[in-house]
């Protein structure tokens, strides 16, 4: 073990350093690094800030650095496209609003949900005009969604606290997830898919290299935690657990438009080296979710990532020059 990942407390360290040495070792570790993979990969300046971040947030989540430059597994090649496929385009789809204009250029209007409003603030809703289910959005992060299947329940004062924090804030800037930086804050407000049903329908997440399904992930609603399946592109299950945090399932039903979804899947991701193409299904209705660049910012533990890293075969032989310094902020 090398003297200074010993004293930042890996298996066999001998005492626990102070947060503060800590960090410090942790700042020697990530810039010894940058100077051995400049040797291999094009880094630039440019690069410093995402390439710090990732492996700061990589060693806090895994304990672990990444290996960029012969990638072993799902999170390395995520660590891998947040550096070098830095695309323009990618802030549009990170935007919860500009993605739907991605999704029309390429067919997909009738994939949508109706959004009712939006505005930089709470404050600028108008909830009387609203209908009585809908689900408030932040269009620059993830996780704050709020569904509302009556909005007589609803507390607007906590609401309002809740949405005035995600707003403040730029998400995952200190995991590396570029893109999010540049998007605007806003709120959004729209359609609730099957309100009749306390809980949302199943997300199906179509796993998508250069065009094609490599996988799809199935996150059921379920108590006291989601439930996942994994399947290949036929809806066959492959009997891997790929996130740890949700339970595991290899009870699969392809829905009655499944090769309609997967069409849809290959629409939105071509040209893209990598992108998860989210959905939802209700009345036999599909309706186009998010489409996601670093799911759960290539954090993953277990050895379902190792599996499944495997199928991203894109191509890393060729870079896209850095924009994070370049796009004026959000």
């Amino acid at each position: 073990m090398k003297p200074v990942e010993a004293l930042l407390n890996l298996p066999g360290a001998r005492s626990k350093p102070t947060e503060a040495l800590r960090r410090t070792l942790l700042k020697v570790l990530v810039a010894g690094k940058w100077m051995r993979d400049k040797a291999h990969l094009p880094l630039t300046e440019e690069h410093w800030d995402v390439y710090k971040g990732i492996h700061q947030a990589s060693w806090v989540r895994l304990q672990q650095m990444p290996r960029l430059h012969d990638c072993r597994d799902y999170n390395d090649r995520i660590q891998w496209l947040k550096l070098f496929d830095q695309r323009e385009e990618a802030v549009r789809c990170a935007d919860k609003l500009g993605v739907r204009d991605y999704i029309r250029e390429r067919g997909g209007q009738g994939y949508l949900t109706q959004v009712y409003q939006s505005g930089r603030t709470f404050e600028e809703i108008d909830f009387a005009a609203l209908p009585n289910a809908f689900a408030l959005k932040a269009t620059h992060d993830s996780g704050s969604a709020m569904l509302v299947r009556d909005k007589s329940s609803i507390d607007l004062s906590a609401a309002a606290e809740h949405f005035a924090r995600s707003l403040g804030r730029v998400y995952a800037q200190f995991e590396g997830e570029w893109a999010y930086a540049f998007v605007p804050p806003r709120i959004m407000v729209e359609e609730l898919i099957s309100p009749e049903s306390p809980t949302p329908p199943s997300d199906y997440r179509f796993h998508c290299v250069n065009g094609e399904v490599r996988w799809v992930q199935n996150d059921i609603p379920f108590q006291p935690k989601m439930k996942e399946v994994i399947v290949d592109p036929e809806g066959r299950p492959m009997h891997v657990h790929f996130s740890s945090h949700k339970i595991y399932s290899d009870e699969f039903t392809r829905p009655a438009p499944w090769e309609e979804m997967s069409e849809l899947a290959r629409t939105l991701s071509a040209g893209w080296k990598y992108v998860r193409v989210d959905m939802f299904v209700s009345r036999g209705r599909i309706y186009a979710g998010e489409i996601t660049f670093f799911p759960y910012s290539g954090f993953y533990k277990g050895d379902g990532q190792r599996v499944l890293g495997q199928l991203l075969d894109f191509d890393r032989s060729t870079f896209e020059s850095p924009l994070y310094k370049r796009l004026p902020l959000a």
